[in-house]
């Protein structure tokens, strides 16, 4: 090869690499164009919000404050991790964002259609501070898909917003049915169909009515059972109109020391599980079969363990005959 064939060569390849460098350079520019983009949210202030509105698929959640410190759910007193969480997640302005889809046929994909998405309204004294329909979370769980009512471009939006955004409507409520400090409890009186008991507390000891002893350990874990009472989740309508509790499956009573009452539990027994409410409430609740036994056991439960029965001695195998 002459030297001018091979400076030719030289040539020829600076070309093509500089043009595959104005392409590569072309195509970085498009990409910050495009998938660069983020979504601006504006900054929500959490003192300034006083009423949330969460609505999907037609079913609206209506985050209310009441105070400085307490807000409800449709009325209903909420649960307040999930809505400091929504809150923070709203203030949070350093979350990061990317633009995934810029065509509402990637709506549905990305559960922020109509049928799927969340729709978030915060408000102040009635204006909007800001609206965003909220979807699925991301495949690796960093966050998930949003997307602004009147826009058709998604994003992927890191942190914890969509996540708090799209509990399940039972989830904003709160869950506490009662919260009973141990030591203020003098006596537990359980019924379990047609068979009653009570756990008397004397002293330092506890007794039952059924008679035997007490195992302290097992009574002690009873009460503590009692320092937060939580549902699984609340019945619907239908189940709440079904629900038998004159008389109930089972009753829990908790009194004070003095025998005066501190709570008063009934339970409906479903092949689903249990329906529960207090003896004054309406709120029926839901129930695991086995929380149930844990706040109203039977009596055997309380006893201490039986010694495990001795193991009888192997008989001596006979001779062989000669």
């Amino acid at each position: 090869m002459s030297a001018k064939q091979l400076m030719r060569l030289v040539l020829v390849f600076l070309g093509l690499l500089v043009l595959w460098g104005a392409a590569a350079l072309g195509r970085r520019h498009g990409t910050d164009r495009a998938g660069g983009e983020s979504l601006r949210l504006p900054a929500v202030a959490r003192s300034a919000v006083d009423s949330v509105v969460v609505t999907k698929a037609g079913a609206s959640v209506v985050l209310a404050r009441k105070d400085s410190t307490a807000w409800t759910a449709n009325g209903f007193p909420a649960a307040m991790p999930a809505v400091n969480e929504l809150l923070d997640a709203l203030a949070d302005t350093s979350a990061a964002s990317e633009l995934v889809a810029e065509r509402k046929s990637s709506h549905a994909d990305l559960g922020v259609d109509s049928a799927h998405g969340t729709w978030v309204r915060a408000k102040s004294k009635g204006k909007s501070l800001l609206e965003l329909v909220a979807g699925n979370r991301s495949p690796d769980f960093s966050g998930g898909y949003a997307r602004l009512p009147d826009q058709e471009r998604t994003y992927l939006v890191h942190g914890r917003l969509v996540e708090a955004a799209t509990r399940p409507a039972d989830d904003w409520r709160d869950h506490r049915i009662a919260a009973v400090p141990a030591d203020s409890i003098g006596g537990v009186e359980v019924s379990r169909g047609t068979r009653r008991y009570e756990l008397e507390r004397k002293g330092t000891q506890w007794s039952l009515s059924t008679g035997g002893t007490v195992d302290s350990s097992r009574a002690a874990m009873l009460l503590s059972s009692y320092r937060t009472i939580e549902a699984g989740g609340f019945a619907t309508a239908a189940q709440a109109d079904s629900a038998r509790f004159d008389p109930p499956d089972r009753r829990l009573r908790l009194m004070r020391k003095d025998g005066s009452p501190l709570l008063t539990l009934l339970f409906d027994s479903t092949a689903a599980g249990m329906r529960v409410k207090t003896d004054t409430g309406k709120t029926v609740y839901t129930m695991d079969a086995y929380i149930a036994d844990q706040l109203a056991p039977a009596d055997s439960s309380l006893r201490p363990p039986r010694p495990p029965k001795p193991v009888k001695a192997a008989k001596a195998a006979k001779p062989a005959a000669s």
